[in-house]
Order: C-alpha cells, then sequence, then structure tokens
C-alpha cells in the first residue's frame, strides 16, 4: 500500500490565522504545496524552505487560470513523486471547491487522501458582522449555496423551496445580487426580508453592507473586487 499522500487543507476566508493547527502542521511538512489565488500569501512562508509550491489558483479572467483537469493531473504527478502533498484551499475544501473531482484523481492513483476542514465564508462573515446564522424561534436552518452556474452546467433551481425563516448563504454572489433578490421577491418574500452583503471577509479590504430585498432588487450595490458572499434571512434582522 502506498505512503504517499495528498491532504486537503481549508485555508480559511483570508487572513491567515483562521487556518487550524492541523492545517498549519499539515503544510509545514508538506514537500509539494499547490495552493489557491484566494489564500494570504504569509501561509506560504511556513512551508519548508525546500518545498516545491505550485500557483493552481483561478482567477475569473485576471491572469492565467489552471484549468481543473491540469490542476487533477500535477495533484497526480507530485502525490506519486513525493510523499507529504498539501492541497491548499480557500475557505473550506468540501464547499464550492471541486474537492470530490481533486480526491477522485488522486484515489484512482492508488494515493492516500487526508481532509482538513477550514473556516467557510459564511461562518466568516457572520463572525465579522457579528450576527447570528441561526436564532431561536426564528431561524432553525443553514443553507450554503451559489446562484452562479458554469458553462455547460444545469440550471438549478435554488429558489424553488427558499423560506424567510431559513438563513441562506450564497457565495459567489456579486454579479447575481439583484437576481437573487428578484427571484426570492418572485417567490412572496416580504421586501423588508434583512440582506448582508459581505465582500474580503477577514481580508484588510473587508466591506459590509446591510440592506433588505426590496432595495437590493431596486438599486443594488456597488462592488469591489473581492469575493463577495449573500446573506439573506429573518434570523439577520437586528434585536
Amino acid at each position: 500500500m502506498s505512503t504517499h499522500t495528498v491532504t486537503f487543507v481549508g485555508a480559511g476566508p483570508g487572513a491567515a490565522d483562521l487556518i487550524t493547527l492541523r492545517g498549519l502542521k499539515a503544510l509545514q511538512s508538506a514537500q509539494a504545496v499547490l495552493f489557491d489565488a484566494l489564500i494570504d500569501a504569509s501561509l506560504l512562508t511556513h512551508c519548508s524552505s525546500d518545498a516545491i509550491l505550485i500557483d493552481v489558483g483561478k482567477r475569473c479572467g485576471l491572469g492565467r487560470s489552471r484549468p481543473q483537469d491540469e490542476i487533477n493531473q500535477l495533484l497526480v504527478e507530485n502525490g506519486l513523486a513525493f510523499e507529504r502533498v498539501v492541497r491548499l484551499k480557500g475557505g473550506d475544501p468540501s464547499i464550492f471547491g471541486r474537492l470530490d473531482e481533486e480526491m477522485s484523481a488522486v484515489k484512482a492513483a492508488g494515493l492516500n487522501v487526508e481532509v482538513v476542514p477550514g473556516v467557510t465564508a459564511a461562518l466568516a462573515a457572520a463572525a465579522a458582522a457579528q450576527t447570528p446564522l441561526t436564532r431561536r424561534g426564528v431561524s432553525r436552518s443553514v443553507r450554503l449555496m451559489t446562484a452562479s452556474v458554469g458553462q455547460n452546467q444545469p440550471h438549478h433551481a435554488w429558489d424553488a423551496h427558499a423560506d424567510a425563516n431559513e438563513t441562506m448563504v450564497f457565495y459567489m454572489a456579486g454579479r447575481q445580487l439583484q437576481q437573487i433578490a428578484h427571484s426570492l421577491l418572485d417567490k412572496g418574500f416580504s421586501p423588508n426580508t434583512p440582506a448582508l452583503i459581505m465582500q474580503g471577509v477577514s481580508w484588510s479590504n473587508q466591506s459590509e453592507q446591510r440592506t433588505v430585498l426590496g432595495q437590493l432588487a431596486d438599486f443594488g450595490f456597488e462592488l469591489h473586487d473581492a469575493p463577495c458572499v449573500l446573506l439573506v434571512g429573518l434570523a439577520l434582522a437586528d434585536k
């Protein structure tokens, strides 16, 4: 049985000190590290001086982006060459991180896999805004989703069972803010349903904009280039 292991590590949403201790230890012992674009570069200073560092980030049109097939191939090649490889991913590897595709490629090559969870943007956004995602008697569930659909991907009716008593967190929401608001209003949501737009969560350029669905649908909001998450639901209302 192979002793070579590829460890998928969640780096958290941005700030370097949000990585877990287990993730940091994996990074420190890695012989090769394949890292995302949306990580704090200072994390790489914890790597061994002789570790191979490979940028495999996707940048949405800003600079070169690695195709997913190429990332999978690099994981396998480095996993076969080294006993300890880390795939450093922004946020949590299991949430909109294409973890299934990368793990499948690694396992098919006969390599071992470990997964170290990370702080996902939904949790970091709620913490930064000091707002709960659940609230007793108001919201008992949280749904993580995206309204963004890739090329050649089937449409997903994310709004089919939308409920204002459930806190909804939309990832990669920057280009869909008004579309999301209109969809929820069409489903019968009150225009006064609280909404929270968070950009650059935990980064130095973090921004927070509180609004309601009616205002979001009518006017939209100016955004900067940082990743954007949208939170919607009654749990976000100020007491």
